[in-house]
């Protein structure tokens, strides 16, 4: 699948056309049910947020474009995808049933948001500009503070000599107190003191810490027994290399758990991995495909994508160069 964001003709601030195109169908989409997901694995929301929480948009209306499905859109989904830097997962749902996911293009240089209309205002407010203005109204209190001779005017140094008597008598109790408990921690504290036992308790939060640090790692023995989303967000977060990250990605595949895969995939291929992006390219190049359930047929389109990302962070790639250079024939 190709999916592609372009302006609409005439270019209109705030709405372009979002195009898809099926891989060896040629089926107009009448109805297009998807979401966009970003690098951190957050959704993007009706109200233009972005949630870890998936939300699925539903588009009506398809038509013939660029040998492919047109859909258009509007400033809820165009505006938030122009602001955030993060490229874009896109997962389509269609009406068989089959979901698929590739990563969603933007051409950034033909779109405009709906702020190039003008209509700004409303994405900042002069409220916090005015906040510093109510700091300096307590000065004022700081220095009109009419109490600093009160404290040294305290009538209090007759008082100690009516109590002076009391002094040895208060002295003279708490050293019996102190006798008397340290007797009875004598006689009593040697019998009951345990303190290897105490220090044996926090073992048992230890042991449930690291069952449930089993529970969330990033391994093949965790596929089936967390949600894609749950076990895609603990592999983000463990930071695994190339080669642990390969593995996880071949047992999902074996797993077919193809969401896993590509989203670990362009995940990592986004952040500049180019060893995991090369890998990705190879799953759509035609040039020694290997069809699995994942990947199932090439996608001339989205490995030349994939190769391109190769290029932006490491231009000299003599692979991705000539097997773009070969695509693009």
């Amino acid at each position: 699948m190709l999916a592609k964001i372009l302006p609409c003709q005439p270019s209109e601030p705030g709405f372009a056309q979002l195009m898809i195109r099926l891989r060896g169908e040629d089926a107009l989409l009448a109805n297009l049910n998807f979401t966009l997901c970003n690098n951190e694995q957050n959704y993007l929301q009706p109200d233009g947020h972005w949630s870890p929480e998936p939300h699925w948009f539903t588009i009506n209306g398809g038509y013939a474009f660029n040998n492919g499905s047109g859909f258009r859109i509007g400033p809820d989904i165009l505006d938030p995808l122009l602001t955030s830097p993060s490229q874009v997962q896109i997962q389509a749902k269609l009406a068989s049933g089959k979901t698929l996911i590739t990563t969603l293009q933007l051409a950034r240089d033909e779109l405009f948001s709906s702020g190039a209309r003008g209509q700004t205002a409303h994405y900042g407010g002069s409220s916090v500009l005015d906040t510093p203005d109510t700091a300096p109204e307590t000065v004022p209190e700081t220095e009109a503070e009419p109490t600093p001779d009160e404290p040294i005017r305290t009538p209090t140094a007759a008082r100690p000599k009516r109590n002076t008597s009391l002094v040895p008598i208060i002295i003279a109790v708490l050293l019996v107190l102190l006798i008397a408990a340290g007797a009875l921690w004598w006689f009593m504290g040697r019998d009951n003191a345990t303190p290897p036992a105490a220090a044996k308790q926090p073992e048992a939060p230890v042991v449930a810490e690291a069952a449930k640090a089993d529970a969330n790692a990033c391994s093949p023995a965790n596929l089936t027994s967390q949600t894609e989303l749950d076990f895609v967000q603990n592999c983000v977060q463990q930071k695994l290399d190339s080669d642990k990250l390969l593995a996880i990605i071949e047992a999902a595949k074996q797993a077919k758990q193809c969401g896993v895969a590509q989203r670990l995939y362009a995940h990592s291929a986004q952040g500049g991995d180019t060893r995991i992006a090369l890998a990705y390219a190879a799953e759509y190049d035609p040039q020694g495909h290997q069809p699995s359930e994942c990947f199932k047929t090439p996608d001339p389109d989205t490995a030349a994508y994939w190769y391109e990302t190769v290029l932006q962070t490491d231009p000299e790639n003599q692979k991705a160069k000539q097997r773009l250079a070969e695509l693009r024939k």
